[in-house]
């Protein structure tokens, strides 16, 4: 009875987590399709929005480019709370399957498509991942130095919308706790096992090779890249790639632009 319970709070919490993170997923390919209006949108794939737990009603409430950077936001200090581990091997291997579904989703943008700041979200969802911040609040200081200001806190707005965005909030949060609470119920009753949601779009390589290039070109700080680096090393050493000949094409391609904008001014 004992071992039955074990497995059954095992299980609650490993769909927990996947859930989340596919909501981590959704709220990136939501502020991706956004940010990509014009921009050839039809040809990016999508693994999360429109889904089952895709709650949004964008005709009911259209998203603005706040709400969504907020969202994205939030969902990454939701992850920070569900990668709380006593086991450190668990946590392990839990930071690294995510981390590689993670990478397969980068994996998947479309080469044609300009670094922005869904290359940068990448920061701030791995710090939340990995535990590479002591508080959830700490993700908000992330997103500013690593993607952009999105003036997200509520004290920033008047009284009115003060009440009216906490009134709101509140109501979805009721809705969604239901929502998932239902789920959550009708998968115990199933007795089924937890199958992870893939959300791949592209390979691990594919997703290293667009981070590595993002990072080089988009920082002029080399933190970006190092932390990068250090992820590769620690949970992805079983992976064929290295990130010089990387380097060396971007610095190649610089040079050409140099050159090139040289010869314009003469």
């Amino acid at each position: 009875m004992k071992k039955e319970q074990i497995k059954k709070q095992q299980q609650v919490r490993i769909k927990t987590f996947d859930d989340v993170f596919h909501c981590v997923i959704i709220a990136l390919e939501r502020l991706e399709g956004y940010l990509s209006v014009g921009k050839k949108a039809s040809e990016i794939p999508v693994t999360a929005i429109k889904t089952d737990r895709d709650l949004h009603d964008d005709i009911k409430n259209p998203p603005t480019e706040k709400l969504l950077y907020s969202e994205l936001e939030v969902q990454c200090m939701t992850l920070f709370y569900q990668t709380r581990f006593d086991d450190e091997e668990l946590f392990h291997k839990t930071v690294s399957y995510f981390l590689k579904d993670l990478l397969m989703w980068y994996g998947g943008r479309p080469k044609t498509m300009e670094y922005d700041d869904i290359d940068k979200f990448f920061i701030p969802i791995v710090s939340a991942l990995d535990r590479q911040v002591e508080e959830a609040k700490q993700i908000g200081h992330t997103v500013i130095k690593y993607v952009k200001d999105i003036g997200n806190t509520i004290e920033d707005l008047e009284e009115d919308a003060k009440e009216q965005a906490v009134r709101e909030g509140f109501t979805t949060w009721l809705l969604a706790q239901d929502i998932t609470q239902n789920r959550m119920n009708d998968f115990l009753v199933s007795g089924k096992n937890v199958e992870f949601t893939v959300h791949k779009r592209g390979s691990i390589k594919e997703g290293l090779e667009r981070l590595y290039r993002a990072f080089t070109i988009l920082y002029e700080d080399s933190t970006p890249v190092y932390f990068l680096e250090t992820l590769r090393k620690k949970y992805l050493q079983e992976e064929d790639f290295s990130p010089i000949e990387i380097f060396l094409d971007v610095i190649d391609s610089l040079k050409k632009q140099i050159h090139e904008t040289g010869q314009e001014r003469n």
